[in-house]
């Protein structure tokens, strides 16, 4: 984790840019380096500014603060991009494993107060997957999601080396059995090898994409 935070604040409403912008000043390890309204046109900026972790709404002037950050993603690549927090008018499941499966770190509703968000931030930017693989399961019990196999996702899976490969095996053990303590207890981190070789930014857009493709239920 940096030692100070660099934030990014994309959100059509100036006036909570502001408070967000003091909330953060408040703060001895964050500072706020740029912010906009998530016009397109900003997507380079974005790219060439040093972000450590960026705060954006789902309503955005320009559209969804999901298709924002995909688009960012496509810019820079999966694994430039900075990790993003989104902020949403209240929780929503959907919502929440849409961002997940898009590469976002986690989604934060308002109502969730300040401190949510701060501590939201400050995991995003040290890595710290917020999401065990029992809440993925869950997530994906209550909200199905219909299949999408990417063939070259699929393909990219099957030439990992053993080691990762076994791995992988080990996870589609574990997620078909659906035993919670043992999905509670699953170290998401022993996951870091086979995300740093796959077009995934987290190890819970890998299980997702995972599961998207069939490769944990087949």
């Amino acid at each position: 984790m940096p030692e100070t935070i660099r934030i990014g604040l994309i959100d059509t409403d100036e006036n909570i840019r502001f408070g967000r912008k003091l909330l953060f000043a408040s703060l001895t390890n964050s500072e706020v380096v740029f912010d906009s309204d998530g016009a397109s046109a900003d997507l380079e900026p974005i790219q060439e500014s040093l972000i450590d972790v960026l705060v954006i709404d789902q309503k955005l002037a320009s559209g969804p603060g999901i298709d924002f950050y995909m688009s960012l993603r496509k810019l820079t690549g999966i694994k430039q991009a900075p990790p993003a927090v989104l902020t949403a008018s209240f929780n929503q499941p959907a919502l929440l494993l849409e961002a997940l499966e898009a590469g976002i770190f986690d989604v934060i509703a308002i109502e969730q107060g300040a401190k949510a968000l701060v501590d939201a931030v400050t995991r995003a930017s040290s890595g710290a997957d917020p999401h065990s693989l029992a809440d993925l399961n869950r997530m994906l019990a209550t909200q199905p999601r219909v299949r999408a196999i990417d063939l070259n996702f699929v393909s990219l899976v099957d030439q990992l080396p053993e080691k990762l490969a076994s791995n992988l095996r080990r996870l589609k053990a574990i997620w078909q059995k659906a035993d919670m303590t043992k999905l509670e207890s699953y170290d998401l981190n022993s996951l870091k090898e086979a995300v740093a070789r796959l077009p995934v930014a987290t190890a819970s857009e890998l299980v997702l994409a995972l599961n998207r493709s069939g490769l944990l239920d087949e």
